[in-house]
């Protein structure tokens, strides 16, 4: 009975840790893939299969996030309409609803509805409400991770994308876009499967704030 015992819990750690390296290696190729991709088609298509792996991975809260994130730049490629735009952000929102309630002390699903609150803003009368919310939980992103680079990263475009007449504009930017080259330097994702996504922009944003 002993022996029976020993080996039923052995195949059970083998199993659990078989199904773990799996959903890594799964996850890490399409990740991968993702940092790859400069298409809105392919984003989107990219984005359906993290929801595959969401559906079978119910505990795992970053199979939803880089869906939300997958939508999210699907709207950043091309030219599509305002309301096509909208479309996909409220596709990228209906998984940061879940994940906010998945993984509420995460800094990374609150910087992430930053990015997504920014981007509703395809015009003037969009700028305040979404800047504002955006600003909001920018504050709670950084309370739970003030290491967080895309916390400064999304402050600088949010503060850039501002007119200055309200306080923003090129000059008031480029301290969020330092602050957050900085931190990028220094930052060390949790595992291979962390969010790491926005340094590149960030250099992109600072050299503009620069030559203005």
């Amino acid at each position: 009975m002993k022996k029976i015992l020993i080996i039923t819990l052995f195949v059970a750690v083998y199993v659990s840790s078989t199904f773990a390296s799996g959903y890594e290696e799964t996850m890490g190729k399409n990740i991968e893939k993702m940092y790859k991709i400069t298409s809105g088609p392919e984003m989107l298509s990219q984005a359906n299969q993290f929801l595959r792996i969401a559906s079978v991975e119910k505990d795992k809260w970053l199979p939803k996030y880089y869906a939300s994130y997958c939508f999210v730049m699907s709207t950043v490629f091309g030219e599509m309409s305002a309301d096509e735009k909208h479309q996909r952000l409220d596709m990228a929102q209906k998984e940061m609803d879940v994940l906010k309630e998945m993984a509420s002390e995460e800094s990374e699903v609150y910087a992430l509805q930053a990015f997504i609150y920014q981007l509703r803003i395809t015009d003037m009368t969009k700028g305040m409400k979404y800047s504002g919310l955006a600003n909001e939980v920018l504050a709670v992103a950084e309370k739970l991770e003030p290491e967080n680079p895309r916390v400064y990263y999304l402050r600088g475009m949010n503060t850039y994308h501002t007119p200055k007449m309200f306080g923003g504009g090129a000059e008031k930017a480029k301290p969020f876009f330092e602050k957050a080259a900085e931190k990028f330097e220094a930052f060390e994702a949790q595992n291979a499967l962390s969010p790491n996504w926005g340094k590149e922009h960030n250099a992109q944003m600072l050299k503009s704030c620069q030559e203005e």
